[in-house]
């Protein structure tokens, strides 16, 4: 499992989201390459990010970067204080 971070974006990685179920799940196009299903990405929210597990993507033919992707919200773990 990796992390992508498209929280910058800008040609060639860059992406759009549809939010399903008040956000618990989406929908995202994109372009970028090396994205697997059960990896993370960090799309940005505002001012902050959010983390979505990847649970399909379909990668297009012709432009062979440009994908399409199901995801789930996926929180970041808390640290644990002692």
């Amino acid at each position: 499992m990796r992390t992508h971070d498209y929280t910058e974006r800008y040609w060639g990685h860059d992406y759009t989201f549809d939010p399903i179920d008040d956000g618990m799940k989406g929908h995202a196009m994109g372009w970028g390459t090396g994205i697997e299903v059960g990896d993370y990405l960090l799309l940005q929210n505002g001012s902050d990010s959010t983390r979505y597990k990847v649970d399909s993507i379909n990668y297009y033919a012709d432009p062979s970067d440009m994908w399409s992707a199901e995801l789930s919200f996926a929180p970041r773990p808390r640290p644990v204080s002692v």
